[in-house]
């Protein structure tokens, strides 16, 4: 019984060990529209029917790669089921941004979108 307790006890410590902290919103994410952030977790922001000579062809929303993964999925075609989904709307932009969602796990910072200045804290 030592043994297998011996076992437990440094099964449990490995999780300790593995597991990541929660983020924290702003610091732990980046937007970038100059490709992914070298060595973080990024979901390609992209709108098909975006012509190739716009600047959206690059964008990305990180996080950073010590922390617990939300599960950051982007959508063109609406909200993914199951998830909490932020729409993300450029209304000056003609190109079908109407339908666009960034989209994250149930234990994720809640966030907005602002396609007219910062409102709150921003990434």
């Amino acid at each position: 019984t030592i043994n297998m307790f011996s076992k437990i006890c440094l099964f449990a410590l490995l999780a300790l060990v593995a597991a990541k902290r929660p983020p924290r919103f702003p610091q732990d994410f980046r937007w970038s529209s100059a490709g992914p952030v070298r060595g973080w977790r990024c979901t390609h922001i992209v709108e098909p029917s975006e012509p190739r000579q716009t600047t959206w062809h690059d964008n990305y929303f990180c996080q950073h790669p010590d922390t617990a993964d939300i599960g950051t999925v982007w959508s063109y075609r609406g909200r993914v089921k199951g998830k909490r989904c932020v729409r993300i709307y450029e209304g000056s932009d003609p190109h079908t941004w109407n339908d666009n969602y960034l989209c994250t796990n149930h234990r994720a910072p809640k966030m907005r979108w602002s396609f007219n200045g910062p409102k709150g804290a921003c990434v």
